[in-house]
C-alpha cells in the first residue's frame, strides 16, 4: 500500500511540474530579436501597460567586427537585462557601444543596465539635458556635432543623422547605407498606426516639414524600421506624412 501511495505522489509530483513548465512556456516572450539582413537584427521588446495590453517597441544591433552596436535600448531596464541575455545567448558578440535616438523611455530607459555592463552610450546633446531634468538615466557620451538640424555623423557603419524636432525635439535617425535599411525611431509610423500617436513633446508642424524631406531623401530604402509596429519599406514615409497632414486639418 505504502509503495502504490508513493507512486501516487510521485505521479502527482510530475503533472504539476509539468503544468508548471507549460505554463512558462506559453508565457509570451518580452523581447525578440530578428534578423533583418546580415549583421543586422531587430529588437523588439513588449511593454506591458497596467490594463494588461502589451505594447511593441523597435531598435536594432548591427554588427561591426566581432563586438555589436546597439540603437536603443529595451522599454525598461529589466527588458534591457532580458536584451542583452537574449543577444548573449543568440548573436554570441558582445555590445560594445549603443546610441540612444531621443530621451523616452522607450528608447533610453536601459541605459544605465548598459552603462553598468560597460557599453558606452551615445546620445544627441538634447537627449543628455533632457535625461538629466528629469532625472532619468543619462548617456555617458554627447555627439556634440549632431546638435544642429540636419547634421549628419558616422557611427561605424551607420550614419546618424538629426533632421530636427519631430515626435520628439531630439528625434535622431539612423542609415545603413550598405543594406540601405533606415531607422526612422518614433518619427516613423508603422502602416498599423491610424493617428500620429504622442505628441507631449514634439514639434508636429516642424515633423511634417522633416517627413516630406525624408520622403525625398530615403527613396532608395529597402527597409523601414519605425519605433513600433511592423518593418516596411518606403511606404511608411508616406504614411507618416499623410497622418500628419491628416490631424493638422
Amino acid at each position: 500500500m505504502m509503495k502504490f501511495r508513493m507512486l501516487g505522489y510521485f505521479v502527482f509530483f510530475l503533472l504539476i511540474c509539468s503544468f508548471h513548465g507549460a505554463a512558462q512556456d506559453s508565457k509570451p516572450n518580452q523581447v525578440t530579436i530578428t534578423a533583418l539582413d546580415e549583421g543586422v537584427w531587430l529588437h523588439t521588446s513588449y511593454y506591458t501597460y497596467p490594463n494588461g495590453t502589451r505594447f511593441p517597441s523597435n531598435g536594432l544591433i548591427v554588427k561591426e567586427g566581432d563586438s555589436l552596436t546597439l540603437i536603443d535600448t529595451a522599454w525598461g531596464e529589466l527588458l534591457t537585462l532580458d536584451l542583452l541575455e537574449a543577444i548573449h545567448s543568440e548573436i554570441k558578440l558582445p555590445v560594445s557601444k549603443a546610441f540612444v535616438t531621443h530621451a523616452h523611455g522607450d528608447r533610453a530607459a536601459g541605459v544605465d543596465v548598459l552603462e553598468s555592463k560597460g557599453v558606452d552610450v551615445f546620445a544627441h546633446p538634447l537627449t543628455v539635458q533632457l535625461t538629466t531634468e528629469q532625472g532619468a538615466a543619462v548617456p555617458n557620451n554627447t555627439i556634440k556635432e549632431l546638435k544642429e538640424a540636419g547634421s549628419v555623423v558616422k557611427f561605424g557603419s551607420l550614419e546618424l543623422f538629426y533632421p530636427g524636432a519631430g515626435h520628439a525635439m531630439d528625434n535622431v535617425m539612423a542609415w545603413l547605407p550598405e543594406k540601405r535599411i533606415l531607422f526612422g525611431g518614433c518619427a516613423v509610423r508603422s502602416l498599423q498606426s491610424s493617428s500620429v500617436g504622442n505628441l507631449v513633446h514634439g514639434d508636429i508642424h516642424s515633423w511634417l516639414n522633416i517627413t516630406k524631406q525624408l520622403n525625398k531623401q530615403f527613396k532608395s530604402a529597402v527597409m523601414v524600421v519605425p519605433g513600433h509596429g511592423d518593418v516596411g519599406g518606403y511606404e511608411l514615409l508616406s504614411h507618416t506624412e499623410k497622418l500628419i497632414s491628416d490631424h493638422l486639418k
